[in-house]
Formats: C-alpha cells, sequence, structure tokens
C-alpha cells in the first residue's frame, strides 16, 4: 500500500506525504509476563513520512517503502532491529533512518514519521526535534475523541504509556452516568474532557497530555496544552 499528498505552502515550498503498509509481528518481551502484549502478536502497519521537497527533487518517498517491505514486512520485529519493538521507538528508529539515508541523497527534510498499529493508535516523531508523542483515538457518541501525549523521553522499554492505560477514558466516555453531563458541556466538551483526563489518568501513567481534539460532524474542538501547565 502506498498514498500520497502534496500541499504547496506560502513561500514555494512543497510539503509531501507519503504512506506505506506492511504486516508484521513482535513480541514486547520487557513488559511483564501477564501482558498479552508480550506474546507474539500482529500488526497491518501503516508508516507514514511527511517531508519538506526543495529545488528540483521529486518528492518520491519511494525508498523508504522499500526499505519497509525489504526490511520488516511479514517478518519478526525483534529479529530485526536491536530495540524493543514498540510503535513509539520505531517511529524514531524510521526517522533517523529517514535523515541518514534520503535526507543526505536528495534536497528533503522530514517534519514526521507516522507509525500506525491500528486505526486508531498511532506513533510520531519529529522530524526537526525528535519529540515522540502518541495518539489513541476514541469512538463516541460525542464525536471522535482523539488524545496525544508526550513523555521527556524513552527509555529501553520505549513507551510514552501503554495505550493499554488509556481504557479509564475510554470507559468514561461510554458510562452512561457521564453521558448527560458531556452533552451538557456544549462547546466546553473538550476542556472537560482534558481536565478529566489530566485528574483522573494522568497521574497514573508514564506520559502528559498534549491535546484533546473532538470531531462531531462539521464541529472540531480542540483543546492544547500550554507551556505552563
Amino acid at each position: 500500500m502506498k498514498t500520497t499528498e502534496e500541499k504547496c505552502v506560502a513561500d514555494g515550498q512543497i510539503t509531501i506525504s507519503q504512506s506505506f503498509g506492511f504486516s508484521a509481528s513482535h513480541e514486547l518481551r520487557l513488559l511483564p509476563a501477564s501482558h498479552k502484549c508480550r506474546r507474539n502478536h500482529g500488526h497491518n502497519y501503516t508508516v507514514t513520512a511527511s517531508a519538506l521537497v526543495r529545488g528540483d527533487a521529486s518528492g518520491d518517498l519511494l525508498p523508504l517503502g522499500d526499505y519497509l517491505a525489504a526490511t520488516f514486512d511479514h517478518r519478526l520485529l525483534n529479529e530485526q532491529v536491536p530495540f524493543h519493538p514498540t510503535s513509539e521507538l520505531l517511529a524514531a528508529h524510521l526517522a533517523e533512518w529517514f535523515r541518514d539515508n534520503m535526507e543526505s541523497a536528495m534536497p528533503i527534510t522530514l517534519v514526521a514519521m507516522v507509525v500506525s498499529e491500528t486505526a486508531t493508535t498511532s506513533a510520531r516523531c519529529d522530524g526537526v526535534i525528535g519529540e515522540v508523542t502518541i495518539s489513541k483515538t476514541f469512538t463516541t457518541s460525542h464525536g471522535d475523541v482523539t488524545l496525544v501525549l508526550g513523555a521527556d523521553g524513552l527509555d529501553k522499554v520505549g513507551f510514552i504509556t501503554d495505550f493499554g492505560d488509556l481504557k479509564p477514558f475510554g470507559a468514561y466516555l461510554q458510562a452512561s452516568d457521564a453521558d448527560a453531563g458531556l452533552r451538557a458541556a456544549g462547546p466546553a466538551l473538550v476542556a472537560h474532557l482534558a481536565g478529566w483526563f489530566v485528574d483522573s489518568v494522568e497521574p497514573g501513567i508514564r506520559g502528559r497530555l498534549v491535546s484533546v481534539r473532538v470531531e462531531s460532524g462539521t464541529t472540531t474542538g480542540l483543546w492544547e496544552r500550554g507551556d505552563a501547565s
């Protein structure tokens, strides 16, 4: 699978985004023995690279797709990389590979590398500062609610936080006794959800909330954490 999107910006630069898919399995062996993801399991991964293209560069990111197919497709990731193969560490690895193998060969600059394990979970490595964040989307009666979480750094396990640790937030969104209150929040819903997450979930996880987005029909609400928070 390969998809491509181009966008012209005001100063004449072009930003191109290209997606590639591969299927692979991994074993997250640094997790507790009771954790189901410690066992061998697979994903249909999607990797999306976004880059600024300068000069007469073709903007074709196919070398990345070739690398993914040759190195990871239908393989056990533990045997292909020297690190714990979480999506967070894989995104950082692919960003480094891009800089070493593509930025050095053509006038192109990585903006972001995104690795998606499922349609609702992904990890993003910023191409400029190298910051890694994770994203999780919940489908609710109020619309799609997307959390973005970051951390000061990744250790050898790789998690900003375990996606499973976000289940209390999903349960809160679905709870019948909370539904009326969420609906009554109106335009303030996104701030309400951010506040509930920061108070009720964030103290027990390794990550920090960066943003909350609620998309419902033609309306989008966005809460972003301030520098002082």
